[in-house]
């Protein structure tokens, strides 16, 4: 359904977004203590510095609020990720002067640096961990589906201008949940316990990391071999897959 426009609904669109964004903020304030329980009426209407009048412009009870604060954190409209996935996407496209490794080693160390950085993600990991396996399973799952896919595709965009494709039985959203799901691993470790081991940083880490996989999960045009046969062929040398 399209949305109305005019001054008064760009108000209330303003309003709204900075309650969303309230909330974000505020659980990322509390993330070493309860990272819920400034999430009431009055500290958030504080934070948004809004009136509770304002608040219930758009929402009728708080749970309607975090409906949609775990919406503004997973989907896939949110600019807060998009515009990350706008620049990998710029890093994937600049990449055509050097080789696939080169390549491939920057666009996982930018990907990384962006997801460590966003403050949101912070508010999207607490959300997923709690809210997320009881009230939000639908939402967080069509966020995942979301980065998986653009994931993919991003990596897709840095891989077949060198002739490369996922091997079967793989797509592309299947290899970018396996490298999101890395990132966010890895991530998470670094937040916790900063480079680690400490001779090479993360993001390096990560790029080798992302190199080794896409090298045995992608495939050039004349190689039909499927990932469960690359894999024995590299595991298993001396035995005929």
């Amino acid at each position: 359904m399209a949305r109305k426009s005019g001054p008064n609904e760009q108000s209330r669109e303003r309003s709204r977004a900075r309650f969303l964004q309230a909330g974000a903020d505020l659980l990322l304030d509390q993330a070493l203590q309860n990272p819920f329980a400034a999430l009431r009426l009055r500290p958030l209407c504080a934070k948004a510095g809004m009136s509770t009048g304002a608040f219930y412009v758009h929402w009728a009870t708080l749970q309607n609020y975090y409906d949609d604060l775990a919406r503004h954190l997973t989907e896939e409209d949110e600019l807060a990720f998009q515009a990350d996935f706008t620049a990998l996407a710029g890093v994937a496209e600049s990449g055509h002067e050097v080789g696939p490794l080169a390549a491939i080693r920057h666009l996982a160390e930018q990907d990384l640096g962006l997801l460590v950085s966003n403050p949101l993600w912070d508010a999207m990991e607490l959300v997923a961990l709690t809210w997320g396996r009881t009230h939000f399973r639908d939402q967080l799952q069509q966020g995942y589906q979301t980065i998986d896919r653009t994931t993919g595709h991003i990596y897709r965009t840095a891989l077949s201008r060198h002739g490369r494709e996922p091997r079967s039985p793989l797509d592309w959203e299947a290899i970018g949940a396996i490298l999101q799901g890395l990132a966010e691993g890895l991530g998470l470790r670094h937040k916790v316990d900063g480079p680690a081991p400490p001779a090479q940083p993360a993001a390096a880490l990560y790029g080798t990391a992302v190199a080794a996989i896409l090298a045995v999960l992608t495939r050039p045009a004349q190689d039909d071999a499927t990932v469960d046969v690359t894999l024995a062929r590299l595991l298993e040398p001396d035995v005929r897959p």
